[in-house]
């Protein structure tokens, strides 16, 4: 019938128009690192050029994330009252990265490592321990669940999150333990207009890219322990369970998206 045509054609036209709609909001956004990731020239080239130096046998590696939170995430049971009748939200609780994240980011720190000459399975001593800690790590499903939806003039007025990241490297030599801390951010902030620097500067892919200098930052700061203490690696004892949250960060409170809408910057 006539009018039941023309009701299907309105609805896959509506559908149609969703489908594009969620497209460009997924697309509305670009990203930022920044860090104490920059590589010293100097030491990376002695690095590359020092032969002498014993490599790590094994490399271990643990990810520690403190999910994004929603305002939403604060209410009703996350919440408690205390003597004085204020309410205060939970903090944010650990959770383990996503296994094939776990992998991806393994294998490339194991091929960093060797690359730098610090890395030798068959010729190498000892362990290196390396500890990744993330905070307000996002999905878009989360944020289509909450931050998109709840924050209507998102794509009008600028608004940012930000996702810390300390990666943390520790190994034993025979004046003791040594541990060397890196820190980087991804900032990434949602405007209709900045659709058109999404390939460029897409989340997932800037956190690789960041993730991948933090790696080799590590490695170059690992060397100059090492070469400071002028020790070889030991055999370390096996892997301690996954720490706490460093002091170096801190979970943040629950996103206010309307109080920090900002403008982007690099």
């Amino acid at each position: 019938m006539p009018g039941n045509k023309d009701q299907d054609s309105t609805m896959k036209i509506k559908e149609l128009l969703m489908i594009a709609a969620s497209a460009l909001s997924a697309c509305g956004c670009a990203s930022f690192t920044s860090g104490d990731v920059l590589v010293e020239k100097e030491t990376a080239q002695a690095m590359f050029d020092d032969h002498t130096l014993v490599p790590f046998a094994d490399i271990q590696l643990s990810w520690i994330n403190y999910p994004y939170r929603s305002p939403t995430d604060s209410i009703a049971g996350e919440t408690t009252v205390d003597d004085k009748g204020r309410f205060t939200a939970q903090q944010a609780k650990p959770v383990q990265a996503p296994p094939e994240d776990l992998a991806k980011l393994a294998k490339r720190a194991r091929g960093i490592f060797s690359e730098a000459g610090l890395y030798d399975k068959q010729k190498g001593r000892g362990t290196l321990r390396l500890a990744l800690t993330t905070v307000n790590r996002w999905t878009y499903g989360e944020l289509f669940r909450s931050y998109l939806v709840d924050t209507g003039f998102i794509f009008l007025i600028p608004s940012s999150l930000r996702v810390n990241y300390l990666l943390s490297a520790e190994f034993e030599t025979s004046s003791g333990t040594v541990k060397v801390e890196t820190l980087g951010q991804n900032k990434t902030t949602f405007h209709l207009l900045l659709a058109p620097l999404y390939p460029l500067f897409a989340p997932g892919g800037r956190e690789t890219g960041l993730l991948k200098q933090m790696l080799w930052r590590c490695a170059t700061d690992t060397y100059e322990r090492l070469k400071r203490s002028g020790q070889a690696a030991q055999q370390s004892p096996a892997a301690p369970a996954a720490e706490a949250l460093p002091a170096a960060i801190t979970p943040p409170p629950a996103h206010n998206a309307a109080a920090e809408a900002e403008t982007p910057d690099d």
